[in-house]
């Protein structure tokens, strides 16, 4: 009996949560932020179509590589711009809801199927993510509210503490957030088995190499490697919280603006642009009826206080009734014949491959003879210093990196130095050599770097036995020196003393 009565109890919360009904507003907003953002990356890219995605240029589809070369059709140059521009235009029809279902449902289709006719540069992480988010806004009724249709069928939505919206069940938006709390486990899931993530070494990596596009501050905050660790562990727990407690109240609070200021990050020191922007707009899909009538009252208020005149949300509609539905369709039919037409003839004008030329098509040049053997040296050595990544001396560890990094030492006080490699590598000795002022070398130590591992750490303890002033830490990889550290020895004491220099190997 209990448990029966349990079962259907939480039959019901099921059903609430995903059939209550309600007004698509987050839905909606979600439709308006979403196409520009995919336009940031796909404008670029609208005089480049032939190059990229037909027959007549590179296309690199992805069934290729799982051994299905006919599984979709590569279309020709002028396909591939009309679908191109199609695509567009489709997208900006969303983003002002005009025909709302039926340009989700064209964008949903084509958009993953120019990222999967490029799978070189077009299709990322951010493509897939956005080609499911497009699939579950086309069962939404996202263009119910806040559009074009919504105006052409006469409804006055745009206060929602006076209109009277329609309502429709939950589901679409739930699955949205449902996407968004999977996507954010499954990357902790992956994060828990890469190692050089919780050492640090992945992040800093992205960060020097600016893998992806400039990044204002992530070089200078690779310097700071302890605080590179702390956020590597603070966002491998939010993402696994975030699918259970992001949902209601305060704890929604926290998990979104937590998410904004890791995305924010993303793109401060990992130099990510349009990821970012895709999961700021799924965020809206968190928005409830409560979120927008909390946020209307609000500005009513400002308006009343600071403004004298009506702002957007009492604005009324000066048409008496609905528009006629077959000039919608035909405006929106001929909009897109004309936006495709205009593309095709503004692509066959620029001529990329040079077919209307006097001289004819572009034609590839060969490389100089010089050039094509230096390419296909492979016998090359590769010197030790090119293998180094870092070499630093400091007093604290945490989770096997060093972070602090210090010159100034006193009597009966450990260094730590360490240094990190380039990967991958072969198995090397690592050697670490004290020397003083002079050139002398006073210790040596080191050990053998195994060639699954990129960083190595060796313990030197000061004794009384040395001298005060300045001395060096010399870092060598198979005898070869590859770099050093300078290091001042002080006058005073701490902690306890030994009778003997040591190195402790780690």
């Amino acid at each position: 009996m209990h448990e029966s009565a349990t079962r259907d109890g939480l039959c019901q919360r099921l059903g609430r949560f995903f059939h209550a009904e309600e007004t698509p507003y987050g839905l909606a907003l979600m439709r308006m932020v979403l196409p520009p953002v995919l336009l940031v990356a796909a404008l670029p890219r609208a005089m480049h179509v032939r190059e990229i995605y037909s027959s007549d240029g590179a296309a690199a589809p992805l069934w290729e590589n799982y051994g299905l070369p006919d599984m979709l059709p590569v279309p020709s140059g002028a396909v591939a711009v009309a679908l191109y521009a199609l695509m567009i235009f489709c997208l900006l029809s969303t983003m002002v809801g005009w025909q709302t279902r039926l340009s989700l449902l064209v964008a949903a289709l084509l958009y993953p199927y120019f990222g999967m006719l490029d799978s070189v540069s077009t299709l990322t992480k951010y493509t897939v993510v956005a080609s499911h988010a497009l699939v579950i806004l086309c069962c939404s009724r996202c263009g119910a509210v806040w559009s074009v249709d919504a105006w052409l069928a006469g409804r006055r939505q745009w206060n929602p503490l006076t209109a009277q919206a329609p309502r429709f069940p939950a589901w679409p938006r739930r699955l949205l957030q449902l996407l968004v709390g999977l996507i954010y486990l499954g990357a902790a899931i992956t994060k828990m088995h890469t190692p050089a993530y919780f050492s640090g070494d992945q992040l800093t990596y992205w960060m020097l190499t600016e893998a992806n596009f400039d990044n204002p501050v992530g070089e200078y905050l690779s310097l700071f490697p302890a605080i590179i660790l702390v956020v590597a562990y603070l966002t491998i727990v939010w993402e696994i919280l975030f699918l259970f407690v992001a949902w209601r109240g305060t704890a929604r609070i926290v998990m979104l603006g937590m998410g904004l200021c890791f995305h924010f990050m993303t793109w401060a020191t990992l130099g990510l642009i349009v990821f970012p922007m895709v999961y700021c707009a799924l965020y809206l899909a968190f928005i409830d009826e409560q979120d927008v009538a909390w946020a209307a009252v609000r500005l009513r208020r400002l308006q009343r206080r600071v403004l004298p005149v009506r702002m957007l949300p009492q604005w009324r509609w000066s048409m008496s009734g609905a528009a006629d539905p077959s000039r919608s369709w035909a405006t929106y039919g001929i909009a897109a014949a004309a936006l495709v037409l205009v593309a095709i003839e503004a692509e066959r004008r620029s001529d990329p491959f040079g077919i209307a030329r006097p001289e004819g098509r572009h034609q590839l040049q060969p490389l100089p003879a010089e050039r094509v053997r230096e390419l296909m040296v492979h016998d090359r050595p590769l010197r030790p210093v090119d293998k180094l990544f870092s070499f630093d001396v400091g007093t604290m560890a945490f989770g096997g990196v060093l972070v602090d990094r210090c010159r100034t030492f006193q009597h009966g006080e450990r260094a730590i130095v360490q240094c990190s490699v380039q990967h991958p590598h072969e198995d090397m000795w690592v050697g670490v050599d004290l020397l003083d002022a002079d050139g002398r070398i006073v210790h040596q130590g080191g050990q053998i770097l195994p060639r699954e591992t990129l960083r190595t750490s060796i313990f030197y303890d000061f004794s009384q036995a040395l001298a005060a002033g300045e001395y060096w830490f010399v870092l060598r990889f198979d005898g070869h020196e590859v770099s050093r550290r300078q290091i001042h020895l002080g006058e005073g004491s701490k902690g306890a003393e030994s009778s003997d220099p040591a190195f402790a190997l780690r």
